[in-house]
C-alpha cells in the first residue's frame, strides 16, 4: 500500500505517456504534443483512475503531523468520484457532531509541479478539516482554545503521489501539511452510514474512550506499552520506561474490508529492529497482527495481571452486580439471597457484591440498602494466585456479619461456590477492553460472573 518515495513529476509524466500512447508507431505524435497538452493527458489519467472504483474510496486522512487531539487523528472520510467531476464526500466523526453528514461538490486533477488533486468548490463535510474556524470541540469553558484563522489546519488540495494503474489503492500527500493519505477502494454495493457506524463500533469496542490499561505492541523480542489508544493517539514507549520521557505517539485508523478489520499507523515507524505500520485483526487469538510480520503484534493487557494488580491495591474495588453478565446459577444464587434479604426486611435488597481490598484483607462485601442509604456486610476471604488463575478460601466473619450469615444462608452458599475451586480469569469478549473480568470455575464451567474492575 505504500510507497516511500514520492514520483517525480517525470515519472508522472511517462506514466501519462504511457496511457497515451496505443501503439509504437504513435511515438512521434505523442513527442509532437505540446507541454500543455501532456500536462491534460496526465490530469486525465489520473482523473480515469480516481473514476475507476464504482463505490468510490475509502481516505484515511490525517489533517496535520500534528501528536494532539484533534488535530493529529485520523478520520475515514469516503468519497466517490464521477466522470462529471462532482464528489460525494461521507463521513460520521467529531467534525459532523458525531452523526453521519455527507455533502458534493466539484473536484479536479491539476497540474502543479505534478498532479494535483484539488476539491475545487466548498464541501461542507470534506472542507471541515481546512475552513478557519473556531473548533466548537476544543477546549473547555475555563481554558478556551480558540482555532479562529486556523481551523483544524488540514489540506484541500492534495498531490497524488501513487496511483497504480490497477487503481487498486491511491497515495496522496497534502500539499500544505504534508501528510500521506491513503485511498482504498471502497466494496461495491457498501452503504457508507453503514460501514461508518460498523468502523466506529468496532474500534470503540477495541479501544474504548478513557480506558487506562495499557495494551501492549509487541515487535520480536521488545515490548512496548500502547496507551491512551481511544482516541485513536496511542503513546507507544517501552515497557518499564517512563510514559513523558519516553513518549512517542503514532495515530491509527481502523478500516474494514469484508469480513476483516485492519489497524494502520499514519506513520511507518521503526520499533526494537523491526518496522512496522498495518495489521490485521485475528479473532481467534484477539490481536492485531502485521500483515508483514507476524511476529509484531498488538494485544490487548492480561487479564490476571489486571485482576491481581487492581485487587492487591488497598483503594481498589472489583464489583460485580446482578446486572452483570453471570450463569444462570450465580444469578439464581444471587436471586436467593435477595429473597433471603426481603424476609429479614422487606426494604432490603442487594445492591452489589464486591470482592474488596481492605487494608491488604480481602473480603466479600455485600451492599445492601434498608433504612439507611448504604449498609455493607463483610466476609473474610484469602486470596492466592495459581496456575488455574485465582484461589478463594473463606476464612470467616464477624459477629455482626456472621449474624447476617445465619439469617441469610444462600450467602453461604455463594461462598463455598466461589472457594470450591479455582477460579479461570479471563477477559470479557476482547481482552483489549478489561475493564470487565469474567471468573469461571473449574471444577464447574457453568458457574461464572462477570467483574467489574473499576
Amino acid at each position: 500500500y505504500i510507497m516511500n518515495k514520492i514520483l517525480s513529476f517525470a515519472t508522472i509524466l511517462g506514466a501519462a505517456l504511457t496511457f497515451v500512447a496505443c501503439s509504437p508507431n504513435e511515438e512521434d505524435d505523442i513527442f509532437d504534443q505540446s507541454a500543455a497538452e501532456r500536462l491534460n493527458a496526465a490530469s486525465e489519467l489520473y482523473s480515469s483512475r480516481l473514476t475507476a472504483q464504482p463505490n468510490g474510496w475509502v481516505m484515511q486522512l490525517y489533517p496535520t503531523l500534528k501528536d494532539e487531539y484533534p488535530y493529529g487523528n485520523g478520520y475515514i472520510v469516503l468519497m466517490r468520484f464521477a466522470k462529471d467531476h462532482t464528489v460525494k464526500v461521507g463521513m460520521n466523526n467529531v467534525f459532523t457532531n458525531n452523526t453521519y453528514a455527507e455533502d458534493s461538490s466539484h473536484w479536479a486533477v491539476i497540474t502543479d509541479d505534478g498532479p494535483v488533486l484539488s476539491f475545487d468548490t466548498y464541501n461542507k463535510v470534506f472542507h471541515l478539516f481546512s475552513d478557519p474556524y473556531d473548533l466548537p470541540f476544543t477546549g473547555s469553558k475555563d481554558v478556551p482554545n480558540n482555532e479562529q484563522g486556523k481551523g483544524a489546519e488540514g489540506d484541500y488540495e492534495y498531490i497524488i503521489v501513487d496511483a497504480p494503474e490497477d487503481a487498486s489503492y491511491m497515495m496522496l500527500k497534502g500539499k500544505k501539511r504534508a501528510t500521506y493519505n491513503l485511498l482504498t477502494p471502497m466494496e461495491e454495493g457498501v452503504d457508507y452510514k453503514s460501514y461508518l457506524q460498523d468502523v466506529t463500533s468496532f474500534q470503540s469496542k477495541m479501544f474504548p474512550a478513557g480506558y487506562s490499561i495499557p495494551d501492549y505492541l509487541v515487535v520480536g523480542d521488545s515490548v512496548y506499552n500502547f496507551t491512551d489508544a481511544g482516541q485513536g493517539l496511542p503513546n507507544i514507549y517501552p515497557v518499564g520506561t517512563d510514559a513523558v520521557i519516553n513518549q512517542d505517539f503514532n495515530p491509527f485508523l481502523i478500516t474494514k474490508l469484508g469480513n476483516d478489520y485492519y489497524l494502520r499507523f499514519r506513520d511507518s515507524k521503526t520499533y526494537g529492529d523491526k518496522t512496522v505500520q498495518r495489521f490485521k485483526y485475528d479473532a481467534s487469538q484477539d490481536k492485531f497482527i502485521s500483515v508483514d510480520d507476524e511476529q509484531c503484534y498488538i494485544e490487548g493487557n492480561h487479564p490476571d495481571s489486571v485482576f491481581f494488580s487492581h485487587l492487591k491495591t488497598q483503594s481498589s474495588i472489583s464489583r460485580y452486580t446482578p446486572t452483570l453478565l453471570a450463569s444462570d446459577s450465580y444469578k439464581s444464587l444471587i436471586s436467593s439471597i435477595d429473597s433471603e434479604f426481603r424476609k429479614v426486611n422487606k426494604n432490603y435488597y442487594v445492591r452489589s457484591i464486591n470482592i474488596r481490598n481492605l487494608a491488604g484483607s480481602y473480603v466479600l462485601s455485600i451492599d445492601y440498602s434498608g433504612n439507611t442509604p448504604t449498609t455493607y456486610t463483610d466476609f473474610n476471604l484469602d486470596m492466592s494466585q495459581s496456575d488455574k488463575g485465582v484461589k478463594f478460601t473463606y476464612t470467616g466473619a464477624e459477629k455482626a456479619a456472621q449474624n447476617i450469615l445465619n439469617r441469610v444462608p444462600s450467602i453461604k452458599t455463594l461462598i463455598d461456590a466461589i472457594c470450591a475451586s479455582d477460579m479461570k480469569i479471563s477477559g470479557g469478549e476482547t481482552s483489549f477492553d478489561l475493564r470487565y473480568i469474567r471468573l469461571t470455575s473449574t471444577s464447574d464451567q457453568n458457574f461464572w460472573f462477570v467483574m467489574n474492575i473499576n
